[in-house]
Formats: C-alpha cells, sequence, structure tokens
C-alpha cells in the first residue's frame, strides 16, 4: 500500500465496506421506485430532441459536471503517487456513481410523495441530499473508504464551487424534466472522475 496512504486504511476492508454501501443504495431505489424509473423511462425521447429548453438544460448539467469533477476538482485532490488501475477507475467509479445517483433519485421519489410543489421537492431533496453527503464523507467515507486525497484548504471551494453546484443543477434538471437516467449517469461521471484523479488503490494493492 502506498506509504501515503494512512496504516488504519485498509483497502480489503474499504472495499467491503463501499460494496455494501453500494448494495444498500441499491436496495433503497429498488424499494423506492427509483431503479424502475430509470429502467422503464427512455434515455431520450423524440420529445426530448425537439424541445430546446431540455437540449440547453442538459448541455448546462453537461458543463457543470465537467467544470466541477474535471477541472475544478482535481485542483484540490492529490494522489500521493498511488498507480493509476483503469479497471479500478471504471468499476469502481461506475458503482459509486450509479447506485449513489439512485439514492439521490430515491429521495427524490420520497420528496415528491409528501409535497406537491416541485419548488418544495428540489429544496427539500437538495437539503437532505446535501446534508447527507457532507456527514457521510466527513464522519465516514473520507475515513473508512476513500484514501487520503483532499487539500484541506480546497475543501470548502470543492463544496461550494463544485459539488452544490452538481447537485443544485441536476437535481433541478431531474425535477423539471424526470430525466432519471441523465441525472443518474451525470453523477457516475462525478464519481467516476473523482476515482480517477484520487487515483482510488484496487483491494489487491
Amino acid at each position: 500500500m502506498d506509504q501515503q496512504v494512512s496504516i488504519n486504511h485498509n483497502l480489503l476492508l474499504a472495499w467491503k465496506r463501499a460494496t455494501i454501501y453500494f448494495a444498500v443504495c441499491l436496495l433503497i431505489a429498488y424499494f423506492s421506485g427509483a431503479l424502475q424509473m430509470v429502467l422503464e423511462h427512455p434515455l431520450i425521447t423524440a420529445g426530448n430532441l425537439r424541445d430546446s429548453a431540455w437540449i440547453l438544460s442538459t448541455l448546462l448539467c453537461i458543463a457543470v459536471e465537467i467544470w466541477a469533477y474535471i477541472f475544478l476538482w482535481p485542483r484540490g485532490t492529490l494522489n500521493h503517487g498511488r498507480q493509476l488501475y483503469w479497471s479500478v477507475v471504471l468499476t469502481f467509479g461506475a458503482a459509486w456513481g450509479l447506485s449513489e445517483g439512485l439514492l439521490f433519485i430515491s429521495v427524490f421519489i420520497l420528496a415528491s410523495k409528501v409535497f406537491t410543489s416541485k419548488f418544495v421537492i428540489w429544496l427539500v431533496s437538495f437539503f437532505v441530499i446535501g446534508t447527507f453527503i457532507g456527514l457521510w464523507h466527513q464522519f465516514y467515507w473520507d475515513i473508512y473508504v476513500a484514501p487520503e486525497h483532499n487539500i484541506p484548504e480546497w475543501n470548502a471551494k470543492k463544496v461550494l464551487f463544485g459539488h452544490m453546484p452538481n447537485i443544485m443543477i441536476t437535481l433541478a434538471y431531474l425535477t423539471l424534466y424526470e430525466s432519471a437516467g441523465i441525472f443518474v449517469l451525470c453523477q457516475a461521471f462525478a464519481l467516476i472522475a473523482s476515482t480517477y484523479f484520487m487515483r482510488f488503490p484496487p483491494f489487491w494493492d
């Protein structure tokens, strides 16, 4: 294991913990209807392609993901010389992004069952997701799963100008158009990029 990684960071155990988290996300998505929402609705419809507002909104989501996770996030991230494994980037990153994206849709669906106003649904979903992700990373994920990668001086910038715009804009997109598949792909792109730039290590390293 890389000497820069904390001696308390057990790679095999980190992968096991992550796998349990992914499985729980998928179970929640199955019972909430999020998985069904993604699988049963086309990624893009002919109506979408005739809707200029949908096209511009989709392009905005893509631009936000590229800005947040290709340009901003790497500047506040260290890989400590860890070796790049594309197999890890694609498998771990995709599993992380797809499962967490489905978890976020589950929150959106539950909020939709309680509230009728789209703005309130968006606001409540954003608050719940943002609070969960902040606490989850601070007290668990970045301690017991992800290897050391943060530059402390960049943490606030990454949250304010990266993570928050990602959730705010893609969640608004989901609220307006219910394009669940593209929403999940956006989260997958973000976390595949994160896995790449932090050089997430394989369990066998």
